[in-house]
Formats: C-alpha cells, structure tokens, sequence
C-alpha cells in the first residue's frame, strides 16, 4: 500500500513483486501538485511512475485527505474514508474499499 507517495522508482507495481490486484495506492491533500512532472515524480532523482498513474497498475483507493499528514484522520471517534479505505485493505475487506480505479495493466 502507498499513501501519500512521491515516487516508487518502478514503473509498475509487478516490478515490486506484487501480482496484479494487489497494490493499493491513494493520493490527496494535494500532493500531486508539487510531485507531478510530465507524470513522473520529480525531486527524488529517479524515474519510476507516481503511484496513483494509471500506468502505475494499482487500485486506486478514493480519499478525503486535505493535507498530506491527514491519510489517518479521524473526528469524534469516526475514522475517515481514507482511513477506512486502507483499515478495509489491511484485513483484506476489499470488497469494502471505496475505489477511484480499479488496477489495469
């Protein structure tokens, strides 16, 4: 799972050992605006693809982060659907993860 990430320096997720449907990703609180490139992640010196690219092969997770600390928020008790989406990953509820795309090759 990847949260909030710059860059995987892979170009897909099977070039991690993950087979397909296996590798779950989410972004938000803006973190894209300062990490996309031309679809590359940029800062870190390498090449791989960010792992919320289509071409990344991941499923996509939705999220509700509006900063980029608030992947594990929670308010009065209630956690929120980003932290949800990766509790449901964790235990392996998939079937409960609210997708934004579902993982192609």
């Amino acid at each position: 799972m990847a949260v909030g990430s710059p860059g995987m320096q892979a170009k897909h997720a099977a070039d991690l050992g993950c087979e397909f449907g296996h590798m779950w990703t989410m972004g938000g609180g803006g973190d894209d605006t300062w990490v996309r490139e031309g679809g590359r992640y940029a800062g870190l010196g390498g090449d791989g693809v960010i792992a919320t690219d289509a071409e990344f092969g991941a499923n996509i997770m939705e999220s509700d982060a509006k900063g980029h600390g608030d992947f594990w928020d929670e308010e009065d008790g209630v956690a929120s659907l980003s932290l949800r989406n990766q509790a449901n990953v964790m235990v392996g509820r998939y079937g409960d993860v609210a997708l934004k795309r579902e993982a192609s090759w």
